[in-house]
């Protein structure tokens, strides 16, 4: 793999992550709604609702993350505050370790957020569910109680910074 680019989302970077988007689900074609989402992310920072990264190879945007960074949800008896909502590879770069790459990006940027875990679905109705299921697992991600007939919860604790002075 070269040398990708790990990086925020700009407003510029819209139509390549609908483009992303849409492979997966196509009723995510909203261009007004990610241009203010994206515009809110570079106004806001990490105070933005949501927080949208994408791995650039040589100028094309190939995989896009999205996290809503106030949608918390218990799932067993724990608060995770963050819902990591989109994690696309366009489909001619699958296979390559970007999704891998940019969600260890991800986790390490809402670590350094001082978030403690995030949780996501894996829809069952979604072709390669189960394939999904596995990246997910490989990745360090957990199934605790709490999926239902329609999709899998998983969720995963980031690696927060420790305090200096303190084991």
């Amino acid at each position: 793999m070269p040398n990708p680019l790990l990086r925020l989302a700009t407003p510029d970077d819209c139509q390549p992550v609908i483009e992303l988007l849409t492979q997966v689900w196509k009723e995510e074609r909203r261009p007004d709604r990610w241009q203010e989402d994206l515009q809110e992310q570079a106004e806001c920072g990490d105070g933005a609702r949501r927080g949208v990264w994408v791995l650039d190879d040589a100028g094309a945007v190939v995989s896009v993350a999205v996290v809503h960074r106030q949608s918390p949800k218990e799932i067993a008896g724990r608060t995770w505050p963050v819902y990591l909502a989109y994690l696309i590879t366009d489909e001619q770069h699958r296979g390559r370790g970007y999704s891998a790459l940019l969600e260890n990006h991800v986790m390490a940027e809402l670590a350094r957020q001082g978030r403690p875990g995030a949780y996501l679905k894996v829809h069952k109705e979604d072709a390669e569910w189960e394939k999904a299921l596995g990246f997910w697992k490989h990745q360090g991600w957990e199934q605790p109680a709490g999926s239902t007939n329609t999709h899998v919860l998983m969720t995963k604790e980031t690696a927060l910074p420790s305090a200096p002075g303190l084991l």
